[in-house]
């Protein structure tokens, strides 16, 4: 394939050329040059195994740019459900760009599948919470926002304590806004509930 007809191609779907952010660099750097041997040499559904090689080992800018790929089926059989799947995970995990996407691809979908999408999202950073991942929880309590369509405020402060307690300082703002919504005897559950999964899953920092 073409080079330039590649990278336009993979420009005009909104898909990054996979000269990948620093972060993304930083965090594979064995795998995106392999990516980007893909894309110029043509080898879509090459890049797309490796995108999904990035995005099985949780790093958020492969996770994103996965989500395009199956929106678009672009060397990877088109499928609405992976890419809602990874569009949102990787929207509450606090990739940049990928709430717009987010919103546009659920226009096009069904309320269910997009709820799935969040469920499926939240049960992946469950176990990375629980693995020792703490921005997991920064995450878990960001899903529970409005802006994503499934808000609960005991749930948002329940996690963002989690974040907080955990040293994740940026979870302070949501937690500290949330107090006045809730009820004192909710409250009070939530902050046992949260001191019982701190003491299970964090206890080497009691």
């Amino acid at each position: 394939m073409n080079l330039k007809y590649t990278f336009g191609l993979l420009a005009l779907l909104g898909i990054a050329a996979f000269i990948l952010p620093a972060s993304a660099q930083e965090a594979a750097k064995t795998e995106v040059p392999t990516v980007n041997e893909a894309i110029t040499s043509g080898d879509l559904p090459g890049a797309a195994r490796r995108t999904r090689e990035l995005a099985d080992a949780n790093d958020v800018e492969g996770q994103y740019n996965l989500s395009l790929f199956y929106w678009h089926g672009v060397g990877i059989p088109q499928n609405f459900d992976e890419a809602i799947r990874w569009s949102t995970l990787s929207a509450v995990r606090g990739q940049a760009k990928a709430p717009a996407a987010r919103r546009l691809m659920s226009k096009s979908l069904e309320p269910t599948i997009v709820q799935k999408a969040m469920e499926w999202s939240r049960l992946r950073l469950v176990k990375m919470a629980e693995g020792g991942d703490d921005t997991a929880l920064v995450a878990m309590g960001r899903s529970y926002a409005p802006e994503f369509g499934f808000a609960n405020d005991n749930e948002a402060y329940y996690w963002a304590s989690l974040a907080f307690s955990a040293g994740r300082i940026e979870a302070r703002r949501q937690r500290d806004g949330l107090v006045g919504k809730i009820k004192q005897a909710d409250l009070l559950k939530i902050q046992q509930k949260a001191n019982e999964w701190f003491a299970k899953f964090r206890k080497d920092r009691l």
